[in-house]
């Protein structure tokens, strides 16, 4: 016995199932690329991140040690000023 109810809620499609399934399934690839180039592109600025953080901290690091090294230079280049005013006197 067939539910009257059930046919009188029911909408009718306009369109044909083939159409609507090929339509869906588009949509659904073009959703699936879109996430993948997405997921590749976050791994990808993740990458980078870790790389720039590396290079800054490796930098840093460098300027240090310059910055030791030109001190080091300052105080040998006075120790000679003033042994060259000794001298001179």
């Amino acid at each position: 016995m067939p539910d009257n109810k059930m046919d009188t809620n029911t909408k009718r499609l306009k369109s044909p199932v083939r159409k609507l399934a090929r339509f869906f399934e588009e949509s659904r690839n073009r959703w699936k690329a879109k996430s993948k180039e997405n997921k590749s592109n976050a791994k990808r600025l993740e990458k980078r991140n870790k790389y720039l953080k590396k290079r800054n901290a490796e930098l840093k690091e460098k300027v240090k040690k310059l910055e030791y090294e030109l001190d080091r230079i300052r105080v040998r280049e006075k120790q000679m000023e003033q042994s060259i005013m000794k001298k001179k006197l």
